[in-house]
């Protein structure tokens, strides 16, 4: 029975003191800066003894992890909850064990990470070099000769009933720990890995070792068997894991686009006290970019809903941002609607290069707007690097008569001098949207725009949206499809989440415009506001993506496996006791 007792953990070895209470976490795109590296824990030694004791099937989990953009953690976060949903009792931490126990250059991570995310061709050329079978086999040797002894320890001190990795630089040093504490122990020891990308994947994710991979996409899943030669029996397709709140609003919201879904949305909306709830409302996320881009896309949102006629509520999640909050808050919208007025009007001589069907925003052909369906996508992914761009060149529409439009303006001090955007912040080198702004007589669109901080109810925002802009990080686009929401992407890491934006457009339930090209991303979007149809369409393409329930269903698996586990162990040391 004592040795039931210790292999059930019981008793945990003592734990690092630098453990902290656990921190909520949100998705990765209303992140200014990632929190501070530290392993996380949500209950002490004598919670988790009395825990099991009080519940047979309760879990110890670990999960492996780095502060590396905040989609890692959030994912380990909604796991961790799921696991105490399931299996009453159970507690979870989170360990960085590449920056506690690994060497250099590994064990600074987090802060190249940080660095790297800001500057994208560095990124791009860190990301393609370590990408590759090369460096896959060097780092490999190089981290299990270095690290694999002070990993194994780390581990064993939380005396884990099962280890789940969230990162692709802890699977293959992990892997050969848990065998080693297995084989040392005689108790075995599972460990799962679940893939956090979305529409493509570092070659690092895929050791072969564990008892299950769960994958967000076929596309991960195909890259998993042909590079990662994991046999497909090992291989689930779960969805990405995000945090519950989704699957119950998921369930209250049902069809987005039926009448008890548009109910469902008002009622959403009144009770977050937003200004309106019959307004087709936008919301904006991405406050850890910075000010520059954010706010340049949210001013010609702003301007292209006023000038066609769009009464609407734009809705920007500024996160830890409060430079941009405050910018918001305290915007003269009159004047940048005179100065987008004024730049569309100093435009108004440039000629026509390209005109193609089905092109984003108009009928021309908008540089840097990806959209399923079309023909030119390759150039249009060329135009959106720039490469051609300065020959895009396109015709804008006489301003002449709209110059003192009104304006709906927020409240807050309003000074007409500060916080004006250039003329060259909102004008692009795209093609203008045939809008009533040259026509004599016109309704003005009635604009509001509110600016948010950091929150923890994403779900309930995304219900009460009817297009999200966002970055393409792969928490925030499954979120999206949770919620059955079309999605603007304006940006991504090069290599890291160039395939999301693929998985998107392809899907059918969004498109891309680079975020330099301001202009298209709002003319897209207010196609998309102003076409029922259109909206329908890429609102059911997302539901079909969209998979709000996957953390219980990793969780369950992760969970039951763990249990059999369990029993197996139990048996076999009561056998070598000799009391079976």
């Amino acid at each position: 029975m004592a040795g039931i007792k210790a292999l059930l953990g019981l008793k945990k070895a003592t734990v690092m003191a630098e453990h902290e209470a656990p921190v909520k976490m949100e998705d990765d795109s209303q992140q200014e800066t990632a929190p501070s590296p530290t392993p996380i824990t949500n209950g002490s030694d004598a919670a988790t003894e009395q825990a099991l004791e009080n519940n047979p099937n309760a879990l110890n989990v670990l999960f492996l992890s780095s502060d590396t953009g905040g989609g890692h953690r959030a994912s380990a976060e909604s796991l961790g909850k799921q696991f105490q949903l399931l299996y009453p009792g159970s507690t979870y931490n989170l360990l960085d064990i590449v920056e506690k126990d690994c060497v250099p250059p590994y064990n600074s991570l987090v802060s190249y990470y940080k660095h790297l995310s800001t500057h994208p061709t560095q990124w791009k050329l860190v990301y393609s070099v370590s990408n590759s079978r090369a460096f896959e086999m060097i780092a490999d040797a190089h981290l299990k000769l270095m690290c694999e002894r002070a990993v194994r320890r780390s581990i064993q001190q939380y005396n884990p009933d099962v280890v789940v990795s969230v990162h692709p630089l802890m699977c293959n040093v992990p892997v050969l720990s848990c065998h080693k504490i297995s084989k040392e122990t005689g108790v075995h020891l599972p460990m799962f890995t679940v893939v956090t990308d979305l529409g493509s994947a570092h070659c690092l994710w895929f050791a072969n070792g564990v008892e299950k991979m769960f994958v967000g996409s076929e596309q991960v899943q195909e890259l998993a068997m042909i590079r990662g030669r994991v046999p497909q029996e090992k291989l689930v397709l779960s969805g990405l894991p995000i945090r519950h709140d989704f699957a119950v609003q998921a369930e209250g919201l049902g069809d987005r686009m039926s009448l008890e879904g548009m109910e469902y949305q008002r009622k959403v909306r009144r009770e977050l006290e937003l200004p309106y709830d019959d307004r087709r409302t936008i919301l904006v996320m991405g406050g850890g970019e910075g000010v520059g881009s954010l706010e340049r896309i949210v001013d010609a949102l702003y301007c292209e809903l006023v000038s066609q006629g769009i009464d609407a509520l734009v809705m920007v999640i500024c996160g830890r941002n409060e430079k941009l909050k405050n910018e918001l808050e305290h915007k003269e919208w009159r004047s940048v609607y005179k100065r987008w007025m004024a730049a569309k009007e100093r435009s108004s001589n440039l000629s026509q290069i390209f005109a193609v069907d089905n092109a984003c925003g108009s009928s021309m052909l908008t540089p840097g707007c990806i959209n399923s369906g079309s023909t030119v996508t390759n150039l249009r992914r060329m135009l959106s690097r720039g490469s051609l761009k300065t020959a895009m060149m396109a015709p804008l529409p006489d301003s002449q008569h709209f110059m003192s439009a009104p304006v709906e303006e927020t409240k807050g001090d309003q000074s007409p001098d500060s916080n004006v955007i250039e003329v060259n912040s909102i004008l692009s080198d795209s093609d203008a949207v045939q809008s009533p702004m040259s026509q004599n007589s016109v309704d003005y669109g009635k604009v509001h725009v509110v600016s948010l901080g950091f929150l923890e109810n994403i779900a309930e925002y995304m219900v009460a949206a009817d297009v999200l802009v966002s970055k393409a990080g792969p928490g925030t686009i499954a979120e999206a499809a949770a919620l059955s929401l079309p999605i603007m992407l304006t940006s991504y890491l090069p290599g890291q989440e160039e395939g999301n934006v693929d998985y998107v457009v392809e899907a059918g339930f969004g498109a891309y415009c680079q975020d330099s090209d301001p202009l298209g991303i709002a003319e897209e979007v207010c196609m998309w506001l102003t076409d029922d149809d259109k909206r329908e369409m890429l609102s059911r393409a997302a539901h079909a993506k969209g998979a709000p329930s996957a953390a219980r269903k990793i969780a369950q698996q992760i969970g039951d496996a763990t249990l059999q586990w369990r029993a197996m162990n139990q048996a076999k040391l009561a056998d070598e006791n000799g009391t079976a």
